[in-house]
């Protein structure tokens, strides 16, 4: 791998992971694009997610510890026969715990059926990424509601859970099906996209560390401190302008702008599909 693609692959990683394009889409159309000739570091691919999740935690640093803190308070109180989860904070905890059921459920459900065929198909990801656009387009049309962690319905959390458990399948954007979902339940703009981008941190842990078990028998152990170092900064850095882009764009009701690209990246992947390019 050199510098350059290092470099490329820490920006397609920190980009897409959080604009809602797709990146899983992405990734199956560079590998239909390249073909065999794409060769792929899959303990660098482990690194790079680790970078988009620093990116969430610079950007929510202080909920994210105050999560932390109030799911140790949680378990000590639980073990006391106290639970508590009626504070805005307690409650934010327990709609990221639900929101993150679904797509264990849905990543175990895929693993068990050995289904990862369904999720490096060209077409798959092509059809998909056109229902990421009507989502964006809707997006824009969604005034979103007034709840907040103080209030928010734990429905809502299951609504956010599994529109990111679906969004598994290449070509659905797991940000824009979960800030969907939160709009669509009512959250207010602001904290949908909060929620969204904290509910992503348990999502690409997980992912990586199952990702992290299929290291040592893939070969991909090739360490280059200088790439790996120039990848991992830049996917930080693009995941942080990508974050606070999303979080100016929610409010100027331009998520069309997405819906325009994704259409654009479907129609590419099809052609790809039918053999017209590569």
């Amino acid at each position: 791998m050199s510098w350059f693609q290092a470099l490329f692959a820490g920006i397609i990683q920190g980009i897409t992971e959080f604009l809602p394009v797709s990146s899983s889409g992405h990734l199956v159309i560079f590998h239909a694009l390249f073909g065999e000739g794409y060769e792929s570091n899959l303990a660098y691919t482990v690194f790079l997610h680790l970078a988009t999740l620093l990116s969430v935690f610079i950007m929510f640093r202080k909920d994210v510890w105050t999560l932390i803190r109030e799911f140790f308070s949680a378990i000590v109180d639980c073990i006391k026969g106290k639970p508590n989860f009626k504070t805005p904070e307690r409650r934010f905890l327990l709609m990221v715990i639900i929101g993150s059921i679904p797509v264990a459920i849905a990543g175990m459900t895929l693993t068990l059926l050995n289904l990862d065929t369904v999720l490096e198909n060209i077409f798959v990801a092509a059809a998909f990424l056109i229902v990421t656009a009507v989502l964006m387009f809707i997006v824009d049309k969604i005034g979103g509601g007034n709840y907040t962690e103080k209030d928010a319905p734990l429905k809502t959390a299951w609504i956010v859970g599994i529109s990111q458990a679906i969004a598994i399948f290449p070509g659905l954007s797991r940000s824009g099906s979960t800030i969907f979902g939160g709009l669509m339940g009512g959250l207010s703009k602001e904290f949908a996209v909060r929620y969204s981008f904290i509910l992503s941190i348990p999502t690409i842990l997980g992912a990586g560390l199952v990702s992290l078990f299929s290291v040592p028998g893939s070969g991909d152990l090739t360490i280059d401190p200088l790439k790996w170092t120039i990848g991992f900064v830049v996917a930080t850095v693009c995941g942080i302008f990508a974050i606070k882009f999303i979080k100016v764009l929610i409010k100027s009701k331009k998520f069309y702008i997405f819906g325009i690209y994704c259409l654009l990246a479907s129609a590419f992947a099809f052609l790809i599909g039918f053999g017209v390019i590569g």
